[in-house]
C-alpha cells in the first residue's frame, strides 16, 4: 500500500477512534460534573448540620476503598495515565486496553467527584489511548500502526475533555512523538477533530475558560513580563520536582497499602470542601471566580498555596486523576497574585489582571511540562481568544528558559521513565563533526536495536538524545521514534552521512 492510500486509511480509522473517544469522554465529563455537584451540596449541608459529616466520611471512605481495589486490580490506572501511555508508545509497557478503559473510567469518576485537586484531562488521554488500542486490535493493526492509533486516541481524549483539537494534536506531536511526521499529525488531527465534534454537540461551543479581558498588553509594558516569566519558571520547577518527589514520600508510609493511599487526600478534601468549596475540583471554578471577582492579595496567596500543596498531596497518593487543570489553576493564581502585588506597588494597572491570569496558565504549564507549543495553543483554545499572543509568547519563552536552566524535566517523560525504571545516563559532550538526525515513526530503524542497524560506513553512533536523557548507546539499546541520533563522522564525509542517515531515520 502506497503512502497516500495508507494516509486515507488512517484518516478513516482515526475518525472512528475520535467518535468513540468523544462519546466516552463526554459521558466521563458529565458524570464527574454531576458527582462534584453532589459533593459540593454535601459540603454545604455540613455547614448547616454537622451530623451530615459522618455520612460524608463513610461515603468517601467507601469511594476510596473502591478506587483502591480498582487500582490493585490494574496498577496501570493509577495517577494521570499519560506516563503510562507514553511508556506504552515507547515499547516499555504493555496494557490490557479493556481493563484500563473500564477501571480508569469508574475510578476517575469517583475520585474527581469528591473534589480532590485532580483533573479529568490525564485520565481522558489514557481512556482515549485505550480506545485507540481497542480499535487497533479490531483492525488487526500491529507495531507502528498500532502505536499510531493509540496516540490518535490520546489526542482525541485531550481534545474531547478540553474542546481543544489543536492542543490535542500538538500534545501528541510535541509531548509524545517529538516530531511532526505527516502520517502522525494527520491521524492525530483527524481523531482530535472528530472527538471535538462529539464534545461540541454535548457541551456546546462555549470555551472551557471564557476569561474576558478587553485590554491588550502594550509593548511599553513588556518589560513587566520578564520578572513574571522568571517567577513562573522558578515555581514551575518547584512543582515539577514536587510531582516527582511526593510519590516517593508516600512510598515511605509502610502502614498503608499503596492502593489505599488514595484515602488520604479523599478524606483531607472534606474540611477543604466545607470551608473553601470554591477551591475544590480540577481548578476551572477558582480560575473563573478569580477572573470575575476581586479578591484581597492575602486571600489569593492563600488559594495559591493551598492549590499547590494539596494538588501535590492528591497526585502523590496515586489517585487516578490528572494535573493539567490543577497546573493551569495554580498558574492563574500566580498571575493574580503577581498582578495584585504589582498594582499595590503602583507598577501595573489593575485592568491587566485577567491578562496575567491567561499568561500565568501558559507560562506555568510550560515550566512544568516543558511543552511550550502545546501550552500556547491549549490556552488559546481554552480561553477562546488570540489577543495578547505576543505577550503570551514572551511569558512562555522566559518561563521555559528559567525552568530549563534550573533543571526541570519534561514531566510526563520523567514519570514514564520512573514507571519503567529507565536509568539516566550522564551527558556526553562530543566535539565537532556530528550529524544530528531525528527518528521518525515508520522509519527503517524505529524500534530497532542498535546492533541490528546497518550503519553507514566510516561513522559512529555516539549519543542518543531522548527528551532530557542523553544515552550512550550499546548494542542492546533500542532506538525509538522521537529520539535524536548523534553520529560522528569525518568533516569531509558529513554530506554523504547526512543523506544515508536521512534514509534510515525518515519514512516514505
Amino acid at each position: 500500500m502506497d503512502s497516500k492510500m495508507k494516509n486515507i486509511q488512517f484518516v478513516g480509522i482515526s475518525a472512528i477512534i475520535g467518535i468513540l473517544t468523544g462519546i466516552v469522554i463526554s459521558v466521563f465529563r458529565l458524570l464527574i460534573e454531576k458527582g462534584l455537584n453532589y459533593s459540593l451540596m454535601s459540603f454545604a449541608m455540613i455547614r448547616h448540620n454537622f451530623n451530615v459529616l459522618w455520612l460524608v466520611i463513610v461515603v468517601f471512605v467507601l469511594v476510596g476503598i473502591t478506587v483502591g481495589l480498582l487500582m490493585k486490580g490494574n496498577p496501570n490506572i493509577r495517577g494521570s495515565g499519560i506516563p503510562q501511555v507514553e511508556a506504552q508508545l515507547s515499547g516499555n509497557l504493555e496494557m490490557n486496553w479493556f481493563s484500563v478503559l473500564w477501571r480508569k473510567f469508574i475510578a476517575g469518576v469517583l475520585t474527581d467527584s469528591t473534589g480532590v485537586f485532580m483533573g479529568r484531562e490525564g485520565p481522558s488521554i489514557q481512556l482515549g489511548g485505550a480506545v485507540g488500542q481497542g480499535v487497533a486490535q479490531g483492525f488487526k493493526k500491529h507495531g507502528s500502526d498500532r502505536r499510531l492509533l493509540i496516540a490518535t486516541g490520546a489526542a482525541a481524549g485531550l481534545s474531547a475533555t478540553f474542546s481543544a483539537p489543536l492542543a490535542g494534536t500538538f500534545f501528541v506531536m510535541e509531548g509524545i512523538y517529538r516530531n511532526f511526521q505527516p502520517t502522525v499529525w494527520l491521524s492525530a488531527l483527524t481523531g482530535a477533530v472528530t472527538a471535538n465534534f462529539v464534545s461540541f454537540n454535548v457541551f456546546g461551543l462555549t470555551p472551557i475558560l471564557p476569561i474576558f479581558y478587553k485590554h491588550v498588553f502594550q509593548p511599553l509594558d513588556y518589560w513587566q513580563l520578564i520578572p513574571f516569566g522568571l517567577v513562573l519558571g522558578v515555581l514551575g520547577y518547584i512543582y515539577n520536582q514536587g510531582l516527582l518527589d511526593f510519590p516517593l514520600w508516600y512510598a515511605k508510609l509502610r502502614i498503608i497499602p499503596w492502593y489505599f493511599m488514595c484515602l488520604i487526600p479523599i478524606l483531607l478534601v472534606i474540611p477543604i470542601g466545607i470551608w473553601f468549596p470554591e477551591t475544590t475540583g480540577g481548578g476551572s471554578k477558582i480560575i473563573m471566580l478569580v477572573s470575575t471577582h476581586s479578591y484581597p492579595l492575602k486571600m489569593l496567596a492563600f488559594y495559591l498555596v493551598l492549590r499547590i500543596i494539596f494538588g501535590l498531596v492528591s497526585y502523590g497518593a496515586g489517585i487516578p486523576g490528572g494535573f493539567f487543570m490543577p497546573i493551569l489553576a495554580a498558574g492563574a493564581l500566580i498571575g493574580a497574585v503577581y498582578g495584585a502585588s504589582m498594582h499595590q506597588l503602583g507598577l501595573m494597572n489593575n485592568a491587566y489582571t485577567n491578562n496575567l491570569l491567561v499568561f500565568g496558565m501558559a507560562g506555568y504549564f510550560t515550566a512544568v511540562s516543558k511543552a511550550p507549543f502545546t501550552s500556547i495553543i491549549l490556552i488559546t483554545e481554552l480561553v477562546g481568544s488570540t489577543h495578547n499572543f505576543m505577550s503570551l509568547a514572551i511569558v512562555v519563552l522566559v518561563a521555559y528558559v528559567t525552568s530549563d536552566t534550573l533543571g526541570s524535566q519534561p514531566i510526563y517523560q520523567a514519570l514514564a521513565e520512573r514507571l519503567t525504571k529507565i536509568h539516566k545516563y550522564l551527558d556526553s559532550k562530543e566535539p565537532t563533526d556530528l550529524v544530528k538526525m531525528p527518528v521518525y515513526e515508520y522509519s527503517q530503524i524505529a524500534h530497532e536495536f542498535v546492533r541490528d542497524v546497518k550503519w553507514p560506513g566510516n561513522s559512529m553512533l555516539v549519543t542518543i538524545k531522548r527528551g532530557n536523557l542523553t544515552i550512550i548507546p550499546k548494542g542492546k539499546t533500542k532506538i525509538l521514534p522521537g529520539d535524536t541520533l548523534y553520529v560522528l563522522a569525518h568533516k569531509n564525509n558529513v554530506g554523504y552521512l547526512y543523506e544515508k542517515m536521512r534514509e534510515l531515520t525518515t519514512s516514505d
